[in-house]
């Protein structure tokens, strides 16, 4: 008979004289029996804790020193479904004093910047005609906004969040190009729209199969042969992958006021790249280069780019 990981443990425990409480108690043995837990995974392990606060602090400016960090330790610690320890924390997110509204346009800019460097060398060879964008806020955060060798039609499909978590403007930076706000079904009713461009910036596991699939099938025929498409994307092949991947995904989910079936269809959702690019294989999109968004082994995030060849 083969025994699972977690019975194995318990009996191990068993053996070597610990009580139920005893166990119960340890954080790291806690961790351990609770390994499809992606909070108790990083959170009850203090070199994974260690890993996981720079990453919040660089990813979603949640800075190391914040107190909020105590309460989500203490918490997770005494919860043990992931669904109750994400309410819990939505509910210690509205009870700081955080400016919500700040820490996401710093964490909208940052992706912003972030992806001009990565298009920048592709649309500096040849100017594109015709854009389309996926999953941000308002348009001043598109980073076509900064590239003026973008141009015909330029939309920006936007996606909403309650207006205590919808990232400020900002005064500082001013668009070079002016792009169209639109909502998720202006695809499919721009009839006459011609794409050189595309991009999701917040990634395909933000969106159900079937919503996938009707946006790739769309940019597919709208899009002309040697079009682009840029994608941001996890990597996830391992599980200690899988479990940074979500809680910085819950985290971002929790900036946004975003309800925990939302973010638990991510998570289901996360998957390695290379199934990522057989999917956009069968609607004619080759992929063509992957740009790292991050150095970090455990989250391994990319900006991949695919041009349209059927």
């Amino acid at each position: 008979m083969t025994l699972s990981r977690r019975t194995f443990l318990k009996s191990s425990f068993a053996l070597a004289g610990l009580a139920g409480c005893q166990v119960a108690a340890s954080p790291l043995v806690r961790a351990l029996l609770n390994q499809e837990n992606s909070y108790h995974a990083l959170y009850l392990n203090k070199h994974r804790l260690a890993e996981l606060l720079p990453l919040l602090a660089q990813q979603l400016h949640l800075y190391q020193d914040a107190e909020i960090h105590t309460q989500a330790a203490q918490c997770i610690a005494q919860l043990d479904s992931e669904h109750a320890i994400y309410t819990r924390l939505n509910e210690l997110l509205t009870q700081d004093s955080m400016n919500l509204g700040l820490i996401n346009m710093h964490r909208y800019q940052d992706r912003q910047m972030q992806c001009i460097e990565s298009l920048q060398e592709l649309v500096s060879t040849s100017p594109v005609d015709g854009y389309i964008s996926f999953g941000l806020p308002s348009s001043s955060f598109d980073p076509i906004a900064q590239l003026p060798q973008v141009c015909g039609t330029k939309l920006t499909v936007t996606r909403t969040m309650p207006a205590a978590h919808s990232p400020i403007a900002r005064s500082d930076v001013i668009s070079i190009a002016t792009t169209t706000e639109v909502e998720q079904q202006a695809l499919t009713q721009a009839n006459d729209t011609h794409l050189q461009l595309a991009a999701i910036y917040d990634g395909p596991h933000c969106y159900s199969k079937p919503v996938f699939s009707q946006m790739i099938s769309g940019l597919s025929e709208k899009m002309r042969a040697g079009g682009h498409l840029a994608m941001r994307l996890y990597d996830v092949q391992q599980p200690l992958q899988q479990h940074f991947a979500a809680v910085l995904n819950d985290w971002a989910n929790l900036f946004e006021g975003q309800p925990w079936q939302q973010a638990a269809a991510q998570r289901a959702r996360l998957s390695p790249a290379a199934s990522w690019h057989r999917e956009l294989a069968q609607y004619g999109f080759k992929l063509v280069d992957m740009h790292a968004l991050t150095s970090h082994q455990a989250l391994p995030e990319y900006l991949a780019l695919y041009q349209k060849v059927s």
